[in-house]
């Protein structure tokens, strides 16, 4: 009944089980609170939480998840944080789900130094932070202008034992690019590829990115011919950054002619074009 919309159904059978004296599991109760999270239902999702002490049903991080990543997307930290210490006091601890749908709104937030406050204490709460929680965080910091902070988990995360992946290099690039270290990035990115790491068109684009930034667009276009010769296929962006890199160096016109022959071929959507053409 969940999976087909039918909540108020759902919530009705729920209610007859415990009439007719069949008890709901804990699994039956988790099942409803993670389909009314996920249709915003927050407020119904917590009546039927506290509801399941009642029915002999001690609720589990997967019962208490949902609602912190409903809270986290609605943008409501407070009350996030708020049933995470319900949780603990209850004797539910957090696992790593937890800790990453809370890292993910921190670093969305642009609060970095709260998520890297809070990964410094996930050993110490017997939780165990995974690539992904990594990940997230040295995203977060790339994007904040902290790569420098990023580096340091990067070589913290090999320390213990977790390999870093195309996603967390790409970060560290974007952010080196962002911040106009384009060379850094470029050698970087360079090391990468002699370590065997095949990077995609996200952290080419990292690059083109930061080159067209510090009005070097010659060399982003010949970095776009040297992704086509790796085999890595350009993307829209790829085409796009590079027109408004051509502009930004004051050849808009130029610039203009080459985004309408691209769009003619189809290399550029229209929707998109007419974007690009507004920010030239």
């Amino acid at each position: 009944m969940c999976g087909t919309g039918r909540w108020m159904d759902a919530e009705r059978l729920l209610a007859e089980m415990v009439r007719k004296g069949c008890s709901p599991s804990v699994v039956t109760f988790n099942i409803l609170i993670n389909f009314l999270c996920r249709k915003g239902l927050l407020g119904r999702a917590i009546d039927v939480l506290e509801k399941m002490p009642n029915h002999g049903c001690t609720p589990n991080s997967s019962s208490y998840n949902p609602l912190i990543h409903g809270f986290c997307k609605e943008k409501k930290m407070e009350r996030a944080i708020e049933y995470l210490e319900k949780m603990v006091t209850r004797g539910c601890y957090p696992d790593i789900v937890t800790y990453n749908t809370l890292l993910t709104a921190l670093c969305k937030d642009g609060n970095v130094d709260a998520a890297v406050e809070l990964l410094n204490q996930l050993n110490g709460k017997g939780c165990s932070p995974v690539l992904i929680t990594y990940n997230t965080v040295i995203d977060g910091l790339s994007k904040a202008g902290k790569t420098y902070q990023a580096v340091e988990l990067v070589d913290e995360m090999q320390a213990k034992g977790l390999k870093p992946d195309a996603i967390t290099y790409s970060s560290l690039i974007g952010g080196l690019s962002r911040e106009g270290k384009v060379d850094e990035a470029i050698k970087f990115f360079h090391d990468l590829q002699g370590r065997g790491v095949k990077l995609n068109a996200i952290t080419y684009n990292s690059v083109m990115l930061g080159l067209c930034k510090v009005r070097q667009t010659d060399r982003a276009i010949d970095f776009l011919a040297y992704m086509v010769s790796n085999g890595c296929k350009p993307t829209e962006a790829s085409y796009t950054i590079l027109i408004e890199g051509i502009a930004y160096e004051g050849l808009a016109e130029e610039a203009l002619e080459l985004l309408n022959e691209l769009c003619l071929r189809g290399v550029v959507k229209k929707s998109s074009a007419e974007q690009v053409a507004v920010r030239m």
